[in-house]
C-alpha cells in the first residue's frame, strides 16, 4: 500500500446529511402505507399486528442496509492500482490503464458533458451518486460523487472512465501522475 493511503486529501468526499434525509424520506412512505393498511386490515388483531410488523420490518431493514451503504465511500491508492469503494459498488483499476494525459479536474457547472445523465447500475439520491452511469456526452463512467461541483475525470483505456469527487482532486491527479511515471521508470 502507498505511503499516501491515509492522506485525507486523496479520499472521496462522503455523502452528507442531505442524502441520509432523502433516504429516510423515501423509506418512510412505504412504512406509513403498511402501518395504515395494518390498522384497517380485516380479521383478528393478531393478523393486523403481524401485517404491521412484517411490513415495517422489511422496509426498515432495507433502510438500515442502504444507510450503512452510504457510509462506504473510500479510495485507496496502491502501488499498481486505484481501488474505489462507494455505497454498493467497487472498482479497481490498474494505474497502467489510466489515460492520465487526458485526465483533468472539472467543474460540473462549466463542463456539463461530465454530468451523469442516466443511471445504468447505480445508487443515486440528492447528495450522492455512485455506480455506473451514462454521462451527458454519452460516455460511460464509474461515478462516486457527493453532490459537489469539482470532480476528477480519469479516462480508462478500453473501459468506462472514472468520475470521482475527491477532497483535493488536483492533489490526487498529481499523485497519480507521479506514481505512474515512477512505475514507468522502474
Amino acid at each position: 500500500m502507498s505511503a499516501d493511503a491515509d492522506d485525507p486529501r486523496l479520499q472521496l468526499v462522503a455523502p452528507g446529511p442531505r442524502a441520509r434525509r432523502w433516504l429516510a424520506g423515501v423509506m418512510l412512505l412505504p412504512l406509513l402505507v403498511v402501518a395504515w393498511a395494518g390498522l384497517f386490515a380485516h380479521g383478528s388483531a393478531g393478523a393486523a399486528r403481524g401485517v404491521i410488523l412484517a411490513g415495517l420490518g422489511v422496509p426498515g431493514l432495507l433502510w438500515f442496509l442502504l444507510d450503512r451503504a452510504l457510509r462506504r465511500h473510500r479510495l485507496r491508492l496502491e502501488p499498481e492500482a486505484l481501488d474505489i469503494a462507494t455505497t454498493l459498488y467497487h472498482r479497481r483499476v490498474a494505474l497502467a490503464q489510466l489515460d492520465l494525459a487526458h485526465a483533468r479536474v472539472v467543474r460540473l457547472a462549466e463542463h456539463t458533458e461530465f454530468k451523469p445523465l442516466l443511471k445504468l447500475n447505480g445508487y443515486a439520491l440528492p447528495g450522492v451518486q455512485s455506480g455506473h452511469f451514462l454521462l451527458r456526452d454519452r460516455r460511460r463512467a464509474f461515478v462516486a460523487t457527493a453532490g459537489g461541483e469539482r470532480v476528477l475525470w480519469l479516462p480508462v483505456h478500453g473501459q468506462p472512465g472514472l468520475l470521482l469527487e475527491v477532497r483535493d482532486p488536483t492533489a490526487l491527479l498529481a499523485r497519480l501522475q507521479a506514481q505512474a511515471s515512477g512505475t514507468a521508470r522502474a
